[in-house]
């Protein structure tokens, strides 16, 4: 529960500075921006935080992985919750009701795809509905910009580990776990 109330702390006082976006640059092209910059602010910040663990864990233990495909996947990471989706204290109100009551959050989540209906209930429900499939709607958004490679690895960064994971699902992993 610490490391949520630090994540809840970061999120509240996440920015970007020039080194961020000079990484930015150098890693993602307009098409794969404007998804990064769709997210919010606090969720742009994550996913830097998470890219620069991730190139960390590269250097110290994994020669053989694709350091451009994984910092890329690590920055598009969770391009499936954008900021009209998802905003802070829905992803708290996601948070807590997933670790204390999850078949409730569950059955709430299922019937929720849409963001059409403005209703207090309907909005909770789908960042709810968000909160547990943001991989694979992000993974379909980079397939829509042909981004079949990160797709892939995005898709599957909150599924159990697998024995034919590649390295790069496995830093993103242990990086997301520790940002």
């Amino acid at each position: 529960m610490i490391q949520r109330i630090k994540q809840f702390v970061r999120a509240v006082k996440a920015r970007l500075n020039d080194d961020d976006l000079d990484f930015i640059n150098m890693y993602l092209n307009a098409k794969e921006q404007n998804l990064f910059f769709a997210m919010q602010i606090y969720d742009q910040r994550h996913v830097l935080n998470v890219a620069y663990t991730a190139q960390k864990l590269m250097q110290r233990n994994h020669s053989n992985v694709n350091e451009r495909l994984l910092l890329r996947a690590c920055l598009l990471h969770d391009v499936g919750r954008t900021a009209n989706d998802i905003f802070l204290l829905d992803k708290v109100f996601a948070v807590l009701l997933d670790k204390y009551l999850p078949s409730v959050a569950h059955k709430l989540a299922k019937y929720n795809k849409d963001n059409t209906n403005h209703c207090f209930f309907s909005k909770r429900r789908h960042a709810l509905f968000i909160y547990y499939n943001h991989a694979n709607i992000g993974a379909l958004k980079l397939k829509e910009i042909g981004l079949n490679d990160i797709a892939k690895i995005i898709k599957y960064h909150h599924s159990p580990q697998r024995q034919d994971d590649c390295q790069e699902l496995i830093i993103l992993r242990k990086a997301d776990s520790l940002n």
